[in-house]
């Protein structure tokens, strides 16, 4: 017999590669249950364009609004990694904070190429699913490989509806409740 998805603490909006607004509505979900009390925290993803056109990627700490740029300009004809690994490690600092603090929910941004390598914030993804505490992220279709791999296929697969993924989040919240492990 199959878990059901609310049972699985780990879950993943999964969308088309082209889709862009991930991002926002993992956002949207976690302001939505901080205003209901829950402790969440982590970090969201924004994405705009540098003054050259090349891409700028901006995590933002879920707690405190602090921001980590991602992203390098690199100029509009680069086609290098502009990936800022300085970011990333200053970044991984607000998950670990979040795991010792105990947050009843945690957003990581996404599982994207660095992740399906085994860097960026895998570590921090297996010490958050260690402690039994949930996981929000978002995984392109380019990354699904990555993603089973890592996983196992013990994961919520949830749509990129919001309704649908406070539902999941709800269910994880009172499971936590339930066995006593929220912050009150």
């Amino acid at each position: 017999m199959g878990n059901r998805q609310e049972d699985l603490p780990l879950a993943a909006l999964e969308h088309a590669d082209d889709e862009h607004d991930m991002e926002d509505v993992l956002e949207r979900v976690a302001r939505r249950l901080q205003a209901e009390g829950a402790h969440v925290g982590g970090l969201v993803h924004r994405v705009d364009d540098y003054p050259s056109g090349s891409k700028r990627m901006v995590l933002f700490d879920l707690r405190s609004d602090r921001s980590f740029e991602l992203s390098q300009d690199l100029g509009g004809a680069s086609v290098a990694c502009n990936l800022n690994p300085q970011a990333l490690g200053e970044a991984s600092a607000v998950l670990r904070q979040a795991l010792a603090d105990g947050v009843d929910l945690v957003v990581i941004n996404r599982f994207g190429s660095v992740e399906a390598e085994g860097g960026g914030f895998v570590m921090e993804f297996a010490d958050f699913i260690d402690a039994g505490i949930p996981v929000l992220t978002a995984v392109a279709a380019r990354h699904q490989s990555g993603w089973q791999r890592f996983t196992g296929g013990l994961h919520a697969a949830l749509p990129a509806d919001e309704d649908a993924l406070m539902a999941w989040c709800r269910a994880q919240l009172a499971r936590r409740k339930q066995e006593g492990a929220l912050k009150v």
